[in-house]
């Protein structure tokens, strides 16, 4: 009983906040400092279909997808629609801005220095649409690879108004085969050459998206309706050619991979005035499925069975989250905000694994494979923003949130986890357009229920194990940044930052002596350090450079060796930089893009891993000197580098001796494509 009771008070402390904000007055937020419109005909230049095209124009911003947070309103990206976040986590801001024709947009308000509930964020924007009367975009592209493979994908939206009703739908087909080709050297402890692979690996994706919202006066307030269903398969076939140190033939192995995924969500949010406050109350529902059926098969030179594996997977997933928020307006232009929010998340995993030496399958039992996850979670924040002093805004405010975790099956287990996440930030005006700021927060990350649950990755023989202990890891966070705009289109941001990482999330053994698996697991302390940059400069002749990057280091403590070392697989540094030329002579433009990410290594019990992503090159060119139609044509991984891989193998564990090493690299080679888009 107590237990129940517990539980129930997770649920019922937000619910009775949001109560009783919605039956007291609620007043329209007031316009963020520091914001920068840019009205439509900035873009016009840019010949914009879409809400993405003009946003993606806004000097010195680019989009954030939103992460995998906590909740609602950690999970929202930085792009606000009519001043609000997009009701959906499932969905991405790209596809839904996507379906916003760009007649429909008035201006957007690039935001810097806005906060909500404990999550400040240094750039946003708002799209602010005019009523729409009714009007489509469509899109249809193919993509070439290689191999000679030729892909179509394809979206068409519509958004009008039937009086007092603001509608849009949308469909989408989006398809991309990849003709994956590599090689893998194995070697032994010595560094002698034991085995050679040639691989080829096709695969092919496809997914299918229908979406559709509404927005309709309700109750003395606006109602919005959102919703989405989607379906995504991906299958892949890996198969290579061994060939031992001599470069004779030694036999052959096939990787099988099927997996399905389906989604939907939907979410309503109505909103309202009440006298002095202007209130928000919101409702979304995500479920999700995941199935995967893999079979792997090793044959030596007389093709003859050596080892085969299958593994069958289902993940039914699903979160329900409520939250209600009240904003007014105080004297002398401060404002304040309260929010309070219920969630409840599950995932449930069905996990079937075999091996067979040619004797016959043999079932393999994993810890931690057939189990049910349940988290109910509340969460409550204030926060209040303003100007303490002329050319100073600031915006503080502290969240607490409580959660119970239980785990059935193959582990019967229940945690309870609560923290608080406060954060402050002064923003300093310099000049008309320019600003500093400085920022400290707690953050709270999220917890992937995947990581709870076991799965082998049969192709590289090693298995994921599921870790029932894991915490999310915590961390308090300095910045500093700054903002300066110059000219109308010039812009250069750049953030300083330190963490202080409690719970690191890493790899850890799990498991029993003799019988350990990897798994995701907490390592204690880290330090983190880094800078984030982005840069928009004018040049000549009708022409832009942009660029984007990051860089930062980490620090922990191997709990294996005891030595410092990086967190594993952090991400260490990524840079984009683009090119752009307007051309009027065919109504056009060229441009060129380059991207390059790189990670730390990952150390699991007996190896290290080192992969390195592929830098990209793409080289486009568009027009709308036909019909009114904008056609463009790409070509991408121009310098046809490959990813790679690196492995070192000890015995027994990382304190052991070298056993072995190998290094793969794959790539999957030039690819062209040609888009059309329009509006009807």
């Amino acid at each position: 009983m107590e237990k129940y009771d517990r539980k129930r008070a997770v649920w019922l402390a937000p619910l009775c906040a949001v109560t009783a904000l919605m039956a007291g007055p609620v007043a329209a937020q007031t316009a963020q400092h520091g914001a920068i419109s840019y009205e439509a005909d900035f873009f016009s230049a840019f010949a914009p279909r879409t809400a993405l095209d003009m946003v993606q124009r806004v000097p010195g911003f680019s989009i954030e997808q939103g992460e995998e947070r906590r909740g609602f309103s950690g999970a929202q990206g930085n792009v606000l629609i009519d001043g609000q976040p997009p009701t959906a986590k499932a969905q991405e801001i790209d596809d839904i801005l996507s379906r916003i024709p760009a007649r429909d947009v008035v201006r957007i308000e690039l935001i810097r220095g806005g906060s909500s509930a404990g999550r400040a964020q240094a750039l946003r924007v708002n799209v602010v649409r005019r009523a729409g009367g009714g009007e489509g975009v469509w899109e249809v592209g193919l993509a070439h690879t290689r191999d000679g493979r030729i892909t179509p994908s394809g979206e068409v939206a519509w958004s009008g108004r039937r009086g007092a009703l603001e509608y849009g739908v949308s469909a989408a087909l989006e398809l991309e085969h990849l003709p994956i080709r590599g090689e893998r050297t194995d070697y032994d402890a010595a560094g002698a050459l034991e085995e050679t692979r040639v691989e080829r690996i096709p695969s092919d994706e496809a997914e299918g998206r229908i979406s559709g919202e509404a927005t309709l006066p309700w109750a003395g307030g606006s109602l919005a309706l959102n919703a989405q269903l989607s379906r995504l398969t991906f299958d892949e076939l890996e198969m290579a050619r061994l060939n031992d140190s001599g470069g004779a033939f030694a036999g052959s192995s096939a990787t099988d991979l099927a997996e399905s995924e389906n989604t939907g969500e939907f979410g309503v949010s109505f909103r309202r005035d009440f006298a002095d406050w202007h209130g928000e109350l919101t409702g979304l529902i995500t479920r999700r499925r995941f199935e995967s059926d893999e079979t792997t098969a090793e044959t030596d030179a007389f093709d003859v069975l050596e080892e085969a594996a299958r593994q069958t997977q289902r993940i039914d997933a699903g979160e329900t989250i409520v939250r209600a928020v009240g904003r007014r307006d105080l004297a002398a232009s401060w404002r304040i905000e309260l929010a309070a929010e219920a969630a409840l998340n599950t995932l449930e995993q069905r996990l079937t694994l075999t091996e067979d030496d040619g004797s016959g399958p043999t079932p393999v039992i994993l810890p931690s494979a057939n189990v049910r996850i349940e988290e109910e979670r509340a969460e409550a924040s204030v926060m209040l923003a303003g100007a303490p002093a002329p050319r100073w805004t600031l915006e503080a405010g502290v969240a607490v949130e409580t959660s119970v975790l239980t785990q059935v099956g193959d582990v019967d287990l229940e945690t309870e986890l609560t923290y608080w996440k406060p954060t402050v930030q002064f923003t300093r005006a310099l000049g008309a357009n320019n600003q500093v700021r400085v920022r400290v927060y707690r953050d709270v990350g999220q917890l992937d229920f995947e990581d709870f649950v076991s799965a082998a990755d049969i192709t590289s023989a090693i298995v994921d194990g599921g870790n029932p202990n894991l915490r999310p890891e915590t961390s308090w966070r300095l910045e500093l940044g700054g903002d300066w705009r110059f000219s109308e289109d010039g812009a250069f941001a750049v953030t300083l930052y330190r963490w202080w990482v409690e719970d690191t999330w890493d790899v850890v053994p799990v498991g029993v002596p003799g019988d350990l698996f990897d798994a995701p697991g907490n390592i204690g302390d880290a330090d983190v350090l880094g800078a984030r940059v982005s840069l928009a400069v004018p040049l000549p002749l009708q022409s832009e450079l942009r660029v984007e990057g990051f860089v930062q280091r980490s620090e922990a403590t191997d709990p294996l060796t005891g030595e410092g070392r990086s967190i594993s697989a952090f991400d260490e540094s990524a840079i984009t930089i683009r090119f752009r030329q307007d051309v009027e002579a065919f109504d056009g433009a060229w441009g060129v893009e380059f991207g390059r990410e790189r990670d730390a290594p990952e150390y699991r019990l007996d190896r290290v891993e080192q992969e390195r992503d592929a830098d990209e090159l793409m080289l486009w060119v568009e027009t709308t000197a036909f019909a009114d139609i904008k056609l463009r044509a790409w070509a991408s991984n121009l310098n046809d580098e490959r990813e790679t891989r690196r492995r070192t193998i000890f015995d027994a564990d990382r304190l052991g001796v070298l056993d072995s090493s190998d290094v793969r690299a794959r790539g999957e080679g030039v690819m062209i494509g040609l888009s059309a888009s329009g509006s009807f």
